[in-house]
């Protein structure tokens, strides 16, 4: 729950202990290894996940089989709200890597906020950056060239991982393979291997191992149009 209260802990002022009334909830620690479910779509789900460690994804399957991955959640995410109203999922999540999860009743875990006016108001906050996301996924999906698309996926990534370590750094990890980055950005797997060796050529990134060394972070920002702020963490002044 520690990386849940770092994130969480950017949007309101409060004291750790008010997580005292989550901590102390009731709940079951799972593992999903990578490519397994957690959420199918049409599922009526009344509990509510914490990923404890590990990466996911927010995904829907089309009919003749393609994936479109609407979000990439990190550890600290918590998933669905949508819980909350009992309602059957239009969309699965599934694990990118292997993943640690806290599974919480989701009237459990309504009652413990609902008692804790900075820990609504936190996940309120969650719930705008969750739309905002999306909203940008739109328009890089949409209306971003290829390179733009790559280039600005891995600059949120990249803030976001800064969010649940609390440190921006150049280099992100990226443990999963490039075929979930290629369903994220509506690319093939060989346009996206394409494109990073073109932001490499042109001194923008490095790769190496199982992840990314942003080189320039200021003049790849601008070639796709990366403004941070859609993603609310000013708390954090990473520059």
């Amino acid at each position: 729950m520690k990386r849940l209260m770092n994130r969480v802990g950017h949007y309101v002022d409060f004291k750790e202990d008010y997580f005292s009334s989550l901590l102390d909830l009731p709940h079951r620690i799972e593992t999903r290894r990578p490519g397994e479910e957690i959420v199918t779509v049409g599922q009526r789900i009344d509990f509510v996940f914490v990923i404890e460690s590990g990466w996911a994804i927010r995904y829907r399957i089309l009919d003749d089989g393609r994936r479109q991955i609407l979000n990439f959640m990190l550890p600290g995410a918590c998933f669905d709200m949508m819980s909350m109203a009992s309602a059957h999922s239009d969309h699965a999540v599934s694990a990118a890597t292997e993943v640690k999860l806290r599974r919480i009743k989701s009237v459990d875990f309504l009652k413990a906020i609902s008692g804790r006016s900075e820990l609504a108001t936190a996940f309120w906050w969650v719930a705008i950056q969750e739309e905002a996301i999306l909203r940008e996924q739109i328009i890089r999906v949409g209306r971003r060239s290829a390179k733009e698309r790559v280039a600005h996926l891995i600059l949120e990534l990249n803030r976001r991982v800064a969010a649940v370590e609390g440190e921006l750094k150049d280099f992100i990890d990226l443990p999963f393979p490039q075929a979930l980055f290629a369903d994220a950005l509506g690319l093939s797997v060989v346009h996206v291997s394409r494109t990073l060796t073109k932001l490499k050529a042109e001194g923008f990134i490095s790769t190496g191992g199982e992840g990314i060394k942003i080189l320039m972070r200021e003049e790849m920002a601008e070639m796709c149009d990366f403004d941070s702020r859609y993603l609310h963490l000013e708390r954090l002044k990473l520059g």
